[in-house]
Order: C-alpha cells, then sequence, then structure tokens
C-alpha cells in the first residue's frame, strides 16, 4: 500500500485587496509563499501531496473576489483540494466559488477515503460567531459516515478546536458545548486523530487513543498559552500527514525565512 501525503493548510485570512494586512501581516503574500515553498519542495521531491485541506478563515474579509483570487492560486492543485469553512467564512460563496469540490445544502463538509483511511472534515461555523458548534443534525450525519465506513482508521478536520489549548482567550472561542461531540466519538474507536485551525499555532495533545492537534496559520501566528490576543515572532506554516498502512505521522512545517 502506498504512503499517502496530506497537506493541511488553515486561516488564510485573505482579503480582496491583495496588500491589507492583518495585525501587520500581508496575508496574500504570506500564503503566496507557503504555497510555492510546497510547488518548490514537491518539485524536489520533498513531498508529492495526493490530498490537500483547507480548514477554514480562507477569506478574512467574507468577499466573492477573494475565494476567486485562492481559487486562482490554488491552480492545478483544486482537483486535490477539499475544504471547510471557520467563523470568518461565508459557506454561500464558498459553493459558489468550488461547486466541484463542495458539497450542496446545508453544511460544507467532506468525507472521502485514502488507501484504507477516511479524511472527514466537519463544519463548525456558526454564522455571526466567532465560537463555532456543531449541531445535532452534523453529529448524526458524522456517525452515519463513520458507521458506514470500512475503514479501520479515521482523521477528522475541523477550524475550531473540540479541546483546550490553554489560552484562556482562545478556549472562551473554541467549538461550544464540544462534550456531546467527544461522547459521540467513543463509539467510533477508528477515529484516530483530530485535527483543527483557528487558534494560530502549533499544538499537541490527546484524549485517550485519540490525537488532538493544531496547525499553524499561513499568515499571523498567536502566541501559545497567553491570556489575550499576542502576535507570535514565529513565521507562517502548514501541516503535513504521512498515512503509511495502518500507522500516520504529522509534523509542522514553518518556512524558513520570508525576509
Amino acid at each position: 500500500m502506498p504512503t499517502i501525503e496530506v497537506l493541511q493548510l488553515t486561516d488564510l485570512h485573505l482579503m480582496c485587496n491583495a496588500e491589507m494586512t492583518l495585525k501587520g501581516v500581508c496575508t496574500r503574500q504570506t500564503l503566496e509563499d507557503v504555497l510555492q515553498f510546497v510547488r518548490d519542495a514537491e518539485q524536489a521531491g520533498r513531498w508529492d501531496f495526493d490530498h490537500i485541506i483547507i480548514t477554514g478563515d480562507i477569506a478574512h474579509d467574507e468577499q466573492l473576489a477573494t475565494y476567486e483570487a485562492l481559487r486562482e492560486m490554488l491552480g492545478e492543485w483544486l482537483p486535490r483540494c477539499r475544504m471547510i469553512p471557520g467563523n470568518h467564512d461565508d459557506r454561500g460563496l464558498i459553493r459558489r466559488v468550488f461547486p466541484e469540490i463542495v458539497p450542496a445544502e446545508p453544511y460544507v463538509t467532506f468525507s472521502f477515503a485514502a488507501d484504507g483511511w477516511r479524511l472527514i472534515g466537519l463544519d463548525t461555523h456558526l454564522p455571526g460567531q466567532v465560537a463555532g458548534r456543531i449541531d445535532k443534525e452534523q453529529l448524526d450525519w458524522l456517525a452515519g459516515e463513520l458507521r458506514a465506513s470500512s475503514s479501520p482508521s479515521t482523521i477528522l478536520y475541523m477550524h475550531h478546536p473540540p479541546f483546550h489549548v490553554q489560552s484562556n482567550w482562545l478556549d472562551a472561542i473554541n467549538l461550544q458545548e464540544f462534550a456531546a461531540f467527544i461522547g459521540l466519538l467513543g463509539s467510533f474507536p477508528q477515529v484516530r486523530a483530530i485535527c483543527t485551525g483557528h487558534v494560530h499555532q502549533q499544538y499537541e495533545t490527546r484524549h485517550g487513543e485519540i490525537d488532538l492537534m493544531t496547525t499553524p496559520s499561513t499568515s499571523v501566528q498567536f502566541l501559545p498559552r497567553a491570556e489575550t490576543l499576542i502576535v507570535d515572532e514565529l513565521p507562517p506554516g502548514f501541516r503535513v500527514f504521512r498515512i503509511d498502512g495502518d500507522t500516520f505521522h504529522s509534523e509542522v512545517v514553518r518556512l524558513p525565512n520570508l525576509n
């Protein structure tokens, strides 16, 4: 069975004005830098990504032109892409710009097999709110996907972490009422990992047999374990998954230099 490689990008925070900044960071430029870094690494043989997963906060300004800019930036990668929304996103515009990779109403989710594994993306977007939520209808959908899957192992992707990251201001705006979600997973031991964005930093922990992790933003970074929002000086990053048989390995990669 071949090794499957998955690239996770998150918290792009793009704006239709390509020169706009967020916390002093030009988000369009940093994403262009990340994409070029990955393309160069693929060309050099470091990676050969089978799947590219974007876990939300795609458009900071929720403008049609911003999603269209991302589509152009992804270019030849688009058939390999899946995406889910973050708190800054607009489901309708995502569907309008990416109809071939985004399902119909009500949620922007995905579920597909990857050589013995299943990768599932959940929609935690709560309109008008910074925090996220998964309602009973989507929990039922998730349970149905897990029951129907013949894959012995699953990775879940979502925007809002369903766990604490030891930072009070971020924990207050993560997935709300996540006890029901975590409780549901107790019936499905095939869930091996949950990977999220939203917090603009790298974090890893475990819940029972499930690996829990967050991924740095392709734009601005937040200082871990801070009581309030403090911008971190670390460069943009992304996460790489390598799935090999019944095992997987995950690592965060950051750009070596943006100057």
